[in-house]
Formats: structure tokens, C-alpha cells, sequence
């Protein structure tokens, strides 16, 4: 009876016998300091390892292990406390903690032509512009995105919505690039098709007049004129007016002679052709027929008006024949006057009208 009683006091007084079990020092842990999420990481025990201890691991996102050394995977990004509890075959405890970062897996950006004619590629003409839009490119991350492009020619351009010009013909395959900020990229391509030009040139023939020019010569005397003609000269008229504006200029009557105004007309050309007509008739004609015929209409692929330019004047299609400044002199051989009574010249020259006109051809370029 004593001895119940005995065990009965002690046990009642506390601290008379402690079921606290005995901690562990020196327990550690050995991990990554951080790790991407998705990513395996190894965990293992450290420091103080008690022969036939239990390692039970917590890694802070709800999950957990066992062992001595174990592997996790972490889904999501953020900061994680690690907890490590060691029991050894007497039930000592010990605890290890460690923080570990979980950083964000970057994605790859997705290029996308899709806004440019919806990646099915564009036909131009050469020298002109192509345009390019990679705005339907995207980032899973939202990081903010480079473009570099290659346009198939050899060169190459930047930015989201770049143009370039194509100097060439043929059929390019133009790829974009599209980077983040994490060193990821993706590419996407599509073409171009440079063609050629096609040009309808015709010709026809155009007919100027020029003002008449009114003037005076003097008797013995010349009046020099010049005119400037242009390219594809094909003719060129020349009259001369002139007028007896006196009644003795037709007749004299003291001896009986009909003495009219006498005047020469002279064309000097620069293509070897001068010709030179003189008359008392009041009225001369000069007519130069540069050119017989003019070119046909024509169909010429070029890349640019500027090579069929090129290509119509050294073929022939382009005349210099009678271009440039051609020169007239008109001459007042004779122009008597005579007062019978007296014998005396009155009239020292006359008037005269110049009409000229002169036709050419030009060539109307017309792209098809």
C-alpha cells in the first residue's frame, strides 16, 4: 500500500519524470539556393547524421519526403521555407530550416506573320516597297519583345513594322525574328515575289505653231533670226510675207518696167541641210522634212521609266536629227521706190511677216 502511493506522488509533482525527448544539434541542410520552377532540386541532410535516424522533409508548398537525400519539384514561382526534422532510433529530434527562391520558368516568344497579308506572302513590283508587320508576334511572359528581319536580298532590317525597298527581281523568303529579354527567340517566315515592270510605249506626232513674228529690212540690208527645236524632230515650215504697201513699187512709169520688192529666204540647219529661196512674189516657202516616219508602239519589261529611257535612245527610238538651234536670215535684195517726177527713191526696205511651224513625236511611257 505504501509503494502505490509513493509512485502515485511522483507522479503528480512535475518534472519528477520528463517524456520530453532530447533534442539534436547540429542538424543542416544542403540545398540549392534557388531554382526554376518545373526544375528538379536535390535536398539533402547535413551536419550531425545519427546512425539509423528517420529524415522527414516538408518543402513549404504542401508537399514533402523522406531521406537522406530526396528530389522536388517546385510548380510555382516564390519563396519557400524548407523544413528538415531528424529522428534517431532513441527519439532524439532535430530540426534544420532553409529558405529557398523559386524563379519563374521563361517562356518562348511566338513570331507570327499572321499581320502581314496573313502570312501568305505579297507580289510586288521591283523597285518599290514591301511592307512587314510583326505585331501579331507575342510573349507568354508578357517581356517586352525584339525584331530582327531578314529580307532575302542581303539585307537586313529592325523594328516591329519595318519596309523595305526591292532593287531586284526574284522570289525572296523573308524571316523574322522575334526575341525577350531572356535570351529566348522564335522565327517565322514568308516570301515576296519581285517582279518586273511593264511599260506600254506609243508615239505620236505633234504639230507647233510659232507666233508670227512681224519685222523690217532695209534695202541691201539682213535680219537674223534663230529658233531651237527639240528632240524627234520629224518637219519644220518657213513663210515669208511681204507686201507692196507703195503703187510705185509695182510699176515705173517713167520706164515702164514692173520693179516688185526682191527678198531671199535662208535656212541654215544643223544636220548638213540648209536650203535658201528668193522671190519678188510677196510670198516664199521653205519646208524641211527632218524624219520620214515616226517609231512603232512598243511593249518593253524594265525595272524602272528610267532603263526604258535608256533603252528607247540607244536603240534609236530617241532623234537627234535637227535638234537644237537652227538659224534664218532673211534679205532685202531690193525694194525700189521712184518718184517719177523727181527720180528720187523713197522707200528704203519693207515690211515683212515670218510664220513658222514645226512638228515631232514623243513617246508616252505607260505602265501596265
Amino acid at each position: 500500500m505504501r509503494k502505490a502511493l509513493a509512485i502515485a506522488i511522483l507522479v503528480m509533482f512535475p518534472g519528477c519524470l520528463d517524456t520530453t525527448p532530447e533534442e539534436l544539434e547540429g542538424i543542416e541542410i544542403l540545398a540549392p539556393y534557388e531554382l526554376i520552377e518545373g526544375d528538379s532540386g536535390e535536398f539533402r541532410a547535413h551536419g550531425v547524421k545519427p546512425n539509423g535516424a528517420n529524415y522527414l522533409w516538408d518543402f513549404g508548398d504542401n508537399l514533402g519526403g523522406s531521406g537522406e537525400i530526396v528530389n522536388h519539384i517546385y510548380v510555382d514561382e516564390g519563396q519557400y521555407t524548407i523544413t528538415l526534422t531528424v529522428i534517431d532510433d532513441e527519439g532524439s529530434i532535430g530540426v534544420a530550416k532553409a529558405q529557398i527562391t523559386i524563379l519563374h520558368r521563361n517562356e518562348q516568344p511566338v513570331a507570327s506573320l499572321e499581320s502581314t497579308y496573313g502570312g501568305k506572302g505579297q507580289t510586288i513590283k521591283v523597285n518599290s516597297l514591301a511592307f512587314f508587320d510583326g505585331g501579331s508576334s507575342s510573349d507568354p511572359d508578357g517581356d517586352v519583345l525584339t525584331f530582327l528581319w531578314d529580307f532575302g536580298d542581303g539585307n537586313i532590317g529592325e523594328g516591329i513594322r519595318p519596309n523595305h525597298f526591292y532593287e531586284s527581281t526574284g522570289n525572296f523568303t523573308v524571316t523574322l525574328v522575334v526575341s525577350d529579354n531572356g535570351n529566348l527567340s522564335s522565327t517565322s517566315q514568308t516570301w515576296v515575289l519581285v517582279r518586273i515592270r511593264t511599260y506600254d510605249i506609243s508615239f505620236s506626232e505633234q504639230t507647233v505653231t510659232i507666233p508670227a513674228l512681224a519685222g523690217y529690212t532695209a534695202e541691201d540690208d539682213q535680219t537674223p533670226l534663230n529658233h531651237d527645236y527639240p528632240y524627234n524632230l520629224t518637219s519644220a515650215s518657213y513663210r515669208l510675207e511681204w507686201s507692196e504697201d507703195e503703187d510705185a513699187d509695182s510699176e515705173d512709169s517713167l520706164l515702164g518696167t514692173l520693179r516688185p520688192d526682191d527678198f531671199s529666204l535662208s535656212v541654215s540647219t544643223n544636220y548638213l541641210l540648209n536650203l535658201t529661196e528668193n522671190s519678188t512674189s510677196g510670198e516664199m516657202l521653205l519646208d524641211f522634212n527632218v524624219l520620214s516616219s515616226i517609231p512603232s508602239n512598243l511593249v518593253l519589261s524594265f525595272a524602272s521609266v528610267q532603263e526604258v529611257n535608256e533603252y528607247l535612245f540607244q536603240n534609236g527610238y530617241t532623234s537627234a536629227k535637227g535638234q537644237g538651234q537652227w538659224d534664218t536670215l532673211i534679205t532685202c535684195n531690193d525694194a525700189p521706190s521712184v518718184v517719177p517726177e523727181l527720180l528720187v527713191q523713197i522707200d528704203e526696205g519693207n515690211d515683212w511677216v515670218l510664220f513658222v511651224e514645226y512638228t515631232f513625236y514623243t513617246g508616252t511611257i505607260v505602265e501596265l
